[in-house]
């Protein structure tokens, strides 16, 4: 927290003030100057010792304050702006801090819900997995001699599809949990939106754009994200005759966004939360990994991925960076 020299000046010139004052009133007791001036002189040195006073605790006393908030988790302080531009740069410092430290409390919070959830659903899913694998098991080793062939193979059958759903869902885990850490690089938004379009190519789908746009960014993460809102919109928008998607990519207040639109029937707002969580899905065949995969992968780009239209609609995803 660095302060300028207008503090310190000022609190020098008034010792300063005070010395000088002090001075005056000894010379004039000593010359016998008439009693107002010397009184004169007092009620201003008591005046110049209270500012003075005053002055040298704002500093320790703020600081004071703000050490024993941070202890206390009080992460709403804030401290005003001043007429004196080196307390203003200290304040705007320590405001900084407590952001950082409210910041990390509530991802710290956010993170356990999830781990939580996490663990919640891990257990239910695994619960499902093995306790018909355990039960069949069982009883073929109980009762090995009354099964027939053909029912044998049917049970191992079942034994089987239980445990290849037990590790694809343990697969899913693994490709949240091991998110490798992108490798930026500047890519042109007409050569990445052209590559897509290649990959995808349907009448319903348009890609808007600023010409020699550029974006910094894992070019393999920010197509598997891209990649991931489309194929969504193509299910959302399939069957509807007017079918309409557009990913359009722009800049505002320099920081570059894409976004994600289509004019399906939308998200329901009991929903609108829940699709960023791990493993919820509305799909019959979804991991319910592609929203919640997508985020983390924007996060580690330093942005965010948001839904942003309101239900009735249609669904807009804006990716920023």
């Amino acid at each position: 927290m660095k302060i300028t020299h207008a503090y310190t000046l000022r609190f020098l010139f008034m010792a300063l003030a005070l010395m000088f004052t002090s001075g005056l009133w000894v010379w004039g007791w000593l010359e016998e100057w008439p009693p107002i001036c010397n009184h004169l002189f007092v009620i201003v040195a008591v005046v110049l010792v209270i500012y003075l006073l005053k002055q040298a605790h704002v500093i320790p006393g703020q600081v004071k304050y703000f050490l024993s908030s941070l202890l206390r988790q009080d992460y709403m302080m804030h401290f005003p702006q001043t007429k004196d531009e080196g307390i203003n740069r200290m304040y705007a410092d320590m405001n900084r801090i407590t952001a950082l430290f409210r910041d990390r409390l509530m991802d710290i919070e956010y993170k356990q819900l999830y781990y939580d959830r996490l663990l919640r659903i891990m257990t239910h899913e695994l619960r499902n997995h093995i306790t018909p694998v355990i039960s069949l098991s069982s009883d073929l080793l109980a009762h090995a001699e009354s099964y027939s062939p053909e029912d044998m193979r049917e049970g191992m059958e079942v034994i089987l599809s239980q445990c290849v759903g037990a590790k694809s869902f343990l697969d899913s885990y693994s490709r949240l949990a091991h998110l490798s850490a992108p490798v930026k690089r500047e890519v042109e938004v007409e050569h990445l939106f052209a590559q897509l379009q290649a990959l995808m190519p349907h009448p319903s789908l348009h890609f808007v754009y600023g010409q020699g746009m550029k974006l910094f960014a894992d070019v393999e993460q920010l197509n598997q994200v891209l990649t991931n809102l489309i194929k969504n919109a193509f299910e959302a928008t399939d069957g509807q005759p007017d079918a309409y998607i557009e990913v359009m990519a722009s800049e505002s207040g320099n920081r570059p966004y894409i976004q994600v639109r289509d004019n399906g029937p939308g998200i329901p707002e009991e929903s609108q939360e829940e699709i960023f969580l791990p493993f919820y899905t509305t799909k019959s065949s979804g991991t319910g990994i592609g929203l919640c995969l997508s985020r983390q992968i924007m996060r580690q780009h330093g942005g965010d991925l948001k839904l942003i239209a309101p239900y009735g609609r249609g669904a807009t995803f804006m990716l920023t960076l």
